[in-house]
């Protein structure tokens, strides 16, 4: 589940998400907070997502592009206004070995080289 940083001409899409198979899993808005999304499906990354305080939904269609996503956001206003938006990979998957395992791994490459000897 990689983690996004994501940007738009909308601040309240300013922020972060999180996605698996271009489904959104969750978004936070660095100024509304945590997002309620609606994944619309497709080969491409479609959905929508709502915040307590704002009175709209904003609908969001992206592309992979590079580490990320780009495209645009639509705010369902009586205006219906547009901006670009886009999500850039913040975070790759990370895998923490512990004391123990390293441990492990250390004595058994140490009886390697003594058997080797």
């Amino acid at each position: 589940m990689p983690n996004y940083t994501t940007t738009s001409g909308f601040s309240d899409l300013i922020g972060s998400m999180v996605v698996t198979n271009n489904n959104v899993d969750s978004y936070t808005s660095n100024t509304q907070g945590v997002g309620t999304v609606q994944n619309l499906g497709g080969t491409s990354l479609r959905f929508n997502v709502r915040f307590a305080a704002v009175n709209r939904t904003y609908n969001i269609n992206g592309n992979t592009n590079g580490n990320g996503y780009s495209g645009n956001a639509n705010n369902n206003s009586p205006s219906a206004g547009e901006e670009s938006w886009a999500a850039t990979a913040s975070t790759a998957d990370t895998v923490t070995a512990s004391a123990a395992d390293i441990a492990d791994v250390s004595t058994a490459d140490a009886a390697t080289k003594k058997a080797a000897n």
